[in-house]
């Protein structure tokens, strides 16, 4: 048998996007992943996405929240203070928009993400960012540990990108194939996986 989970157990498909009740979040989207020492090489095209999703959210009134890591002050990666924390410019938040700061790979788990999405009834989460198996993994993982309070899903698959990675068995997995197989793993349970396009072409409602 080759369906999905989510298919098994008839879970719910977004045919449309409820305004006030839909979020975007925006992972990482930092120099770090394009001029620092964690280069994407699809992450120009996730950008182009994601800003597309940010432009949509904004006409429509959706909250945005542009999550981001910071490291130690001084340290290799995302260095607190450093040009690599700060975000791409191209996708920086506006004044209307909600910037969270974080220090773990969950954007749940240090931050007050959760509360901010409660205190605005948020159901559903428009999820783009950097590194699909990484942080954009973990965030559609978290959001469904919340009981009755989980989450919808919606991953925008083209608004993702990772890099390749050295394998435990000593090889290499490619970027794409590894962004690839993120997606399917979290397609089969825990979220809809779905193109910037398609997303787009969802009617929004009030």
């Amino acid at each position: 048998m080759t369906q999905t989970l989510r298919q098994i157990s008839a879970a719910p498909v977004a045919t449309r996007l409820e305004r006030a009740s839909c979020a975007l979040l925006l992972i990482d989207f930092q120099n770090e992943y394009f001029s620092g020492r964690l280069p994407i090489p699809d992450g120009a095209s996730a950008l182009a996405n994601a800003a597309r999703l940010m432009r949509h959210a904004d006409a429509h009134g959706m909250p945005v929240f542009h999550i981001v890591h910071v490291g130690a002050a001084g340290g290799a990666l995302f260095a607190d203070g450093s040009a690599m924390a700060q975000s791409h410019p191209e996708l920086s938040a506006a004044p209307q928009h909600q910037l969270l700061c974080k220090n773990t790979t969950s954007s749940f788990a240090s931050t007050d993400l959760h509360a901010q999405l409660q205190a605005r009834s948020i159901k559903t989460l428009l999820v783009a960012g950097l590194m699909t198996h990484n942080c954009v993994a973990s965030v559609a993982h978290d959001a469904r540990t919340f009981g009755a309070a989980s989450y919808q899903v919606i991953v925008a698959a083209d608004a993702c990108a990772t890099r390749a990675i050295a394998r435990w068995d000593g090889g290499v997995s490619d970027h794409r194939t590894l962004h690839e197989q993120t997606l399917v793993g979290l397609a089969d349970n825990l979220a809809q996986v779905m193109r910037s396009a398609d997303i787009l072409a969802l009617p929004v409602e009030a």
